[in-house]
């Protein structure tokens, strides 16, 4: 009788392992599949999460409009985030599910405040890592023939409607924003932004 004890406890220990194994196997997808189902890729356009001002966003003074915002592409470089992507112009839906879009209120590069809006959670998620940046971290822009290298100065988190962090700037930056957190409890986002400063110009 106790061998036939010991052969069942084997036999149900064995079968504990495998079952342990099968769950190892099967856990990382169960887990894909339940975030695909509680956290859909629902990423609001991180450009108009509210819309637009009616009133006219501050314009540069007469001097600085002599160089006006060209409606091209560009290409965007943050080397501590690993980060190279095509920007687009215009931060539509539609433009945005291509990825990382110009805002047409953008200054020149070498003027004002040249803004890009970038989805962090869905379409390929460009601006995923953007809050690891810190103080002093490179953003690296090539825009109209020139290269546009600037220094991070802030990393911060402000509501949705506050729409300045686009107006003009008083010396040349760069400002790029998306929305957090990731997955609100609420459904309500804000607004991540990332300004940094003009560092160096770089003609091609």
């Amino acid at each position: 009788m106790k061998q036939e004890g010991k052969s069942l406890n084997y036999r149900l220990l064995g079968s504990l392992l495998v079952l342990a194994g099968l769950f190892l196997l099967v856990y990382p997808y169960g887990q894909s599949i339940y975030q695909q189902w509680a956290y859909p890729q629902t990423d609001i356009n991180p450009a108009e999460q509210t819309p637009l001002p009616s009133e006219p966003i501050a314009m540069p003074s007469p001097a600085e409009q002599s160089r006006d915002f060209l409606p091209i592409s560009g290409r965007l470089l943050i080397p501590s985030l690993q980060l190279d992507v095509q920007v687009g112009y215009g931060v539509g839906e539609e433009d945005l599910k291509k990825g990382p879009g110009f805002y047409p209120q953008s200054g020149h590069p070498s003027l004002g405040n040249v803004s890009i809006a970038g989805h962090r959670n869905a379409y390929g998620s460009p601006f995923l890592d953007l809050n690891k940046l810190k103080p002093g971290d490179s953003i690296e822009l090539y825009y109209d023939n020139a290269h546009y290298i600037y220094s991070v100065d802030r990393v911060y988190v402000t509501h949705s409607r506050d729409w300045s962090v686009v107006n003009a700037t008083s010396e040349p930056a760069v400002t790029l924003t998306t929305c957090t957190p990731l997955h609100p409890a609420d459904g309500h986002y804000d607004r991540l932004i990332v300004r940094g400063y003009l560092h160096e110009i770089i003609l091609d």
